[in-house]
C-alpha cells in the first residue's frame, strides 16, 4: 500500500475546500494531510528536504508518494486517478486524466487562490 503525504495551504479557501470535497482521508487509510502553514513548527526536517529539492512549497500543492514527491498538476491528476467514482469525481479525472490539460489548467488554479489569498488578505507562504 501506497504512503501518502499531502501538503497544502489549509489557510486558502480553495486549497481546503479542494481537500475535504475529496473526502481523502475517508478514502486512502496511508494518507497523512499537512497544512503548509504548520511546516515550520511541526516539521522542520521535513520542510529543510523541500527547501533542499528546491520545491517551493507557495506554488504548488504536495504531495509525497513512497519517497517521491509529485507537484501541482501531478498531484491533481494521482488524486483524480485514485479517487471514487461520483460523477464530481469522473469530471474531475476526465479533465485531469489529460497531463496536457492538467499542466494548462494547473497554473491558472494557482493564479486564482493568489488573487484569493489577495483579496482575503491572507499573507502568501513564505516558502
Amino acid at each position: 500500500m501506497q504512503q501518502l503525504l499531502l501538503i497544502y495551504d489549509g489557510d486558502c479557501p480553495l486549497c481546503r475546500n479542494f481537500v475535504a470535497a475529496q473526502q481523502l482521508q475517508q478514502q486512502f487509510g496511508e494518507l497523512t494531510l499537512l497544512n503548509a502553514r504548520d511546516l515550520a513548527e511541526q516539521a522542520p526536517l521535513l520542510l529543510a528536504e523541500l527547501q533542499h529539492q528546491a520545491l517551493i512549497v507557495n506554488q504548488s500543492m504536495l504531495l509525497r508518494v513512497d519517497g517521491r514527491w509529485l507537484k501541482g498538476a501531478e498531484v491533481l491528476q494521482l488524486l483524480a486517478s485514485l479517487n471514487k467514482p461520483s460523477w464530481r469525481n469522473k469530471l474531475w479525472l476526465y479533465w485531469f486524466q489529460s497531463a496536457r490539460r492538467a499542466r494548462f489548467s494547473y497554473p491558472l488554479l494557482r493564479a486564482g487562490r493568489n488573487f484569493l489569498l489577495k483579496l482575503l488578505k491572507i499573507p502568501p507562504l513564505p516558502y
